[in-house]
């Protein structure tokens, strides 16, 4: 995707979250976007071949982007309960040594790279939406859109993004040499078109 593109993404899902935040309600102290909610054991092979990714998918034919995220997802689909349970210490600690090893091999050079870098390889599109500082560090507001891990799964009332989280921590930890914690809020599974990530750096001492 080149500067243009980024920018028509970005301002295309910006107005979506917008709808979607005033229609979000609270369902067991989750919170939940407007997409129909469905109660399902398991993600099975028909949820995860649906992408639906209008601007990373734009340019891909014979149906390319379907067939590398279906690639991508067939390993890591899972019963949604285990999602939950079991994907924090598998999927998140994947993703922070590859976020880690990005940056130690000098795939990725600097902060301003991480978006380029995600979108070239499908991953997302990242969206830093917000960004402040604290009494002891940074706060970050981090959108991705058209995720690889969840676009178009259904709605099962969770975040499922355990990957991408670690692969934030990894990437950011790496490059400031701060304690990083990051928490996805919103996702495509818990029914929004936008997944969420709350992350702050902490100064040393005060994690």
């Amino acid at each position: 995707m080149n500067d243009e593109e980024m920018k028509k993404a970005v301002e295309h899902y910006r107005l979506l979250i917008e709808e979607e935040l005033e229609q979000e309600k609270t369902v067991n102290g989750q919170r939940m976007g407007p997409r129909k909610f469905v109660k399902k054991m398991n993600i099975d092979l028909t949820d995860i071949i649906h992408p639906k990714r209008p601007f990373l998918g734009k340019k891909a034919t014979d149906e390319l982007d379907t067939l590398y995220v279906t690639t991508f997802r067939i390993g890591s689909s899972k019963n949604p309960v285990s999602l939950t349970k079991a994907g924090y210490g598998t999927d998140m600690v994947g993703g922070i040594e590859l976020g880690t090893n990005l940056v130690k091999s000098g795939l990725i050079k600097s902060v301003e790279d991480i978006v380029p870098f995600l979108a070239k390889y499908k991953i997302g599109i990242l969206d830093i939406f917000k960004e402040e500082k604290i009494e002891d560090g940074k706060r970050l507001d981090l959108r991705v859109y058209e995720c690889i891990e969840c676009c178009g799964l259904p709605n099962i009332g969770k975040p499922t993004c355990y990957f991408e989280t670690g692969m934030i921590i990894g990437l950011l930890g790496e490059f400031t040499d701060k304690k990083v914690f990051a928490e996805e809020v919103r996702c495509w599974t818990s029914g929004y078109s936008f997944c969420q990530f709350n992350v702050e750096i902490k100064e040393p001492g005060n994690e």
